[in-house]
């Protein structure tokens, strides 16, 4: 019995890795037609609404297949390759300038408390994807005019990665389960109801891959407290 589920469960996976790898293409080809059709001046009002209507869920279905991709690179050991080391707070320092330009258009500050060098090991590509999905998903659940906090530092023979919000906040028989694939807490109350549920699963899956830890704390109402715990590099 162990042995039919583990390949039922590796045939999942290459399933999933097969599919979003062939998907990939054909995508870019109606995306491509479509924009074309948007730009077209020759279009009436209803027409273009409807074709932005169609741009829009074949862009959506692209960020998917993109997310469902990555999780099969990840299954493979893909985020184990072309490890390097370098500063965790350098890193966190870029990602959080980059990301302030979404945050802006909401109103929102993003903080960064990074004060100290913490060297670690790892494939800093990856590494920046865990900072760039958890600010981003504070954006999403943080109302206007509210603030987000960022703080890398080393404790105990780790680098510590928070992310911090006050913004709605995960109820506490969801928080368990935000880190399972496609798992999306009551979407009625979703800041981002076209989201797959695929974002947060990547972050678990890039920090597995480091021999690192993620954890969720939150308050309804009062705001959530992502921590990513990565061993520092010895070097």
């Amino acid at each position: 019995m162990i042995t039919r589920l583990d390949d039922a469960f590796q045939n999942s996976k290459r399933f999933v890795a097969d599919a979003s790898h062939d998907l990939r293409t054909p995508l870019t080809i109606p995306r491509g037609e479509l924009e074309n059709f948007a730009e077209d001046g020759r279009l009436d009002s209803e027409l273009r609404d409807c074709v932005g209507s169609m741009l829009e869920e074949v862009v959506h279905l692209g960020k998917i297949v993109e997310q469902l991709f990555t999780l099969s690179r990840l299954d493979a050991g893909e985020a184990q390759t072309e490890w390097t080391h370098f500063d965790l707070t350098e890193l966190a320092k870029t990602t959080v300038e980059q990301m302030s330009l979404l945050a802006e258009d909401k109103g929102i500050a993003i903080a960064c408390d990074a004060r100290q060098s913490v060297p670690v090991k790892g494939n800093s590509v990856r590494l920046k994807q865990v900072i760039v999905n958890l600010l981003d998903n504070a954006i999403k659940y943080t109302p206007a005019k509210g603030a987000i906090q960022l703080r890398v530092l080393a404790v105990n023979g780790h680098a510590v990665l928070e992310v911090e919000d006050n913004g709605i906040g995960i109820p506490p028989e969801a928080l368990p389960h935000v880190f399972e694939r496609f798992y999306r807490v009551d979407p009625a109350r979703s800041a981002d109801s076209e989201s797959a549920g695929l974002g947060l699963s990547i972050v678990k899956s890039i920090c597995t891959a480091h021999d690192a830890e993620v954890e969720a704390h939150s308050t309804v109402g009062d705001g959530s407290c992502f921590r990513v715990k990565v061993p520092l590099s010895k070097n």
